[in-house]
């Protein structure tokens, strides 16, 4: 079935367009009765999806100033997170957002041990007699 405003191809059993979001007719006749505001929400019984944090703005933060290759891979799994929520995949985009989550919290981690070490090594061959 095509959308009647912007001309999508939606799924014939569609309630609304998705790309537009318009209330679409049945079988596409132009003299069918609109449906229903409010399709059926049949895989939560009417309760709102939950919503999945996707940890972007963490990923990418961390990925600019703790440690550089932990962090691209938490980007490429928050990445995923909209999109999986995009596909209705909930279960996915869930096991995406803890993955994310976990090499977020890797990256951190690894950024503050490095850092603290950098500093440690820095402040012993600064006193050093040695040198």
């Amino acid at each position: 079935m095509y959308c009647p405003q912007c001309g999508a191809q939606n799924e014939d059993n569609s309630w609304h367009c998705v790309r537009c979001g318009a209330a679409l007719r049945r079988g596409g006749q132009k003299d069918a009765a609109p449906l229903p505001a409010e399709p059926p929400q049949s895989l939560y019984y009417g309760a709102q999806p939950p919503r999945v944090p996707n940890y972007l703005v963490h990923s990418i933060l961390c990925t600019l100033f703790c440690c550089m290759p932990f962090g691209v891979v938490a980007i490429v799994y928050a990445a995923g997170v909209n999109t999986k929520l995009a596909a209705g995949d909930y279960a996915g985009a869930q096991r995406s957002s803890r993955s994310a989550q976990n090499w977020f919290l890797t990256s951190v981690f690894c950024g503050l041990v490095g850092g603290l070490a950098y500093f440690g090594f820095m402040i012993f061959f600064a006193r050093a007699p040695w040198i």
